[in-house]
């Protein structure tokens, strides 16, 4: 499950992709967007992750190679799987995330390390360069969910609180992150319904449970 621009799309277990569209605080009907099968061919996947400065999604597969599927949302199709070029991605044995940025791939370890691989163009991307920045998602209470939001990335650990560094401006080129601070007062995704995914929306969480309801948590 993945937050676009205007929508929501998921990726079924059988490489289908789904979309929800999203506007004035509501959510539609799910409609599909047909096309070839999406990470279930080839070299196993490792991340798939929606790169929507692009609007494609990406799949990272267990030899770091990136293949990517460009999404219609007009004409309601997927694209044919393309390569991405560049070295290796993701592929070490501590690497545990990959992030779509607007100008590359960052990838997050388990030291807490934010590794960039900047596009060359839209179809390439060069080697990795290390961000200085404290280890996000390493110390405390255990983290659960990590992704990117905005200039943020957010932590939500085992007991729902939520934990944000902010991003510096052009931190994809020489910035880096500060160090944590509390991002909301709820307690995100530990009662009720068990969560089946955790996604951002601009300046939310949404919370999906397994009964398919959709909550919404503000960030500071």
């Amino acid at each position: 499950v993945f937050p676009a621009k205007n929508h929501i799309v998921v990726v079924n277990d059988n490489g289908e992709v789904w979309a929800h569209p999203v506007a004035h605080g509501s959510i539609g009907g799910a409609f599909q967007l047909p096309g070839p099968a999406v990470a279930v061919h080839g070299v196993p996947p490792k991340f798939v992750t929606l790169d929507k400065h692009h609007s494609r999604i990406l799949v990272i597969n267990a030899s770091g190679e990136v293949w990517a599927h460009d999404l219609d949302f007009n004409s309601h199709h997927t694209g044919n799987a393309y390569h991405v070029q560049g070295p290796a991605v993701g592929h070490a044995a501590h690497d545990l995330e990959i992030y779509a940025t607007k100008n590359g791939l960052a990838v997050r370890n388990s030291n807490g390390e934010i590794w960039v691989h900047h596009y060359v163009n839209r179809n390439a991307y060069g080697g990795a360069s290390k961000m200085n920045s404290p280890p996000i998602a390493v110390h405390g209470t255990p983290a659960r969910y990590v992704f990117k939001s905005n200039r943020r990335f957010i932590v939500v650990n085992t007991a729902g609180e939520v934990w944000a560094h902010q991003r510096s401006a052009g931190w994809e080129h020489g910035g880096n992150f500060g160090g944590a601070y509390k991002a909301s007062n709820d307690a995100v995704a530990v009662g009720g319904v068990p969560a089946k995914a955790v996604i951002p929306w601009k300046n939310y969480i949404l919370v999906i449970n397994q009964s398919g309801e959709v909550w919404a948590h503000t960030l500071h």
